[in-house]
């Protein structure tokens, strides 16, 4: 009797030993309820769970970050693909318009994912986005301005996270140079062109025809540029800023990309780029325009 007693409470104490060991420790997981601040973070930042941080890789390494955390750049990435903000930071569910990208990179809805950001507003919007598809357990921890913990990583203050841009800037080659700090990237084409035909993200319209010429340029000798052509510098140098920042130019086919090159080098910029036409592009960025886009002026 004194032996089988033995081996029973034996048992028992081994069976709740490996329960504890389960549940104990910097391995266990989170359940999705807990309330994460950038106050008490550190306490659960090895814990079992996504911890990811939506700022730009820009802010991560300039600012610092918190060791643990991967990088989702809300700017950079999601925004513009898997989502379209129709009303500011105010989230509704016709702001996911690609669903599985978020599906892709967030995985399984069972999960505990915990998200930051710079103050905690990217970070609840998408964790909005994220519950509208069925994600349950999804924690807004704030913004690292608000953190004072052990963990964080310093940046240097100076990061630029850019690579050395090669002699030509093409199609071919324009995804890797995109969300440039500090850059300018310009469409030159119509509105309606961009709109029907399509456009590549971050680039901003600056329509040749509907506004630079006869505003701030005039060709005198078709698509041959000179001097005598920028009638109005101002007008240039107001839209594309300072003359050192890079400027990346293109339009349908790259002649008046090329055009504008000359005119604004002709004033003293000096670094830009004729990415060519959009004909050419067969990148990933690209935002599909609708071809029953009408443009009405009043």
């Amino acid at each position: 009797m004194i032996k089988k007693t033995t081996i029973i409470l034996l048992t028992l104490m081994l069976a709740l030993s490996i329960v504890s060991c389960g549940k104990s420790g910097a391995d266990a997981g989170l359940t999705g309820t807990e309330e994460i601040t950038m106050e008490n973070i550190d306490q659960y930042i090895e814990k079992d769970a996504r911890f990811i941080d939506l700022r730009n890789f820009a802010d991560m390494f300039n600012g610092g970050y918190i060791a643990g955390f991967e990088v989702v750049p809300f700017f950079q990435y999601l925004e513009g693909r898997a989502l379209v903000r129709n009303n500011g930071w105010e989230f509704s569910e016709a702001d996911v318009v690609e669903p599985a990208i978020l599906e892709n990179i967030f995985g399984s809805k069972e999960d505990v994912i915990v998200l930051m950001c710079g103050s905690g507003t990217r970070a609840g919007y998408v964790k909005d986005a994220l519950n509208s598809l069925g994600y349950t357990k999804v924690i807004n921890a704030g913004g690292i301005r608000d953190y004072k913990g052990e963990n964080k990583v310093l940046g240097d203050g100076s990061y630029a996270g850019q690579m050395v841009l090669p002699a030509e800037v093409t199609m071919e080659n324009i995804d890797q140079y995109l969300y440039r700090d500090g850059a300018k990237y310009v469409d030159l084409r119509n509105v309606a062109d961009k709109y029907v035909g399509g456009y590549i993200d971050s680039f901003e319209l600056v329509s040749f025809f509907e506004y630079l010429e006869n505003n701030a340029l005039v060709r005198n000798n078709g698509w041959e540029f000179s001097e005598a052509d920028v009638v109005e510098p101002a007008i240039l140098e107001n839209i594309f800023g300072s003359k050192d920042r890079e400027v990346f130019l293109m339009c349908g086919s790259g002649t008046r990309a090329g055009y504008v090159k000359d005119a604004l080098e002709s004033i003293g910029y000096t670094n830009v780029y004729n990415v060519g036409g959009i004909r050419d592009y067969k990148g990933d960025h690209k935002i599909f325009g609708d071809e029953s886009f009408s443009l009405n002026l009043q």
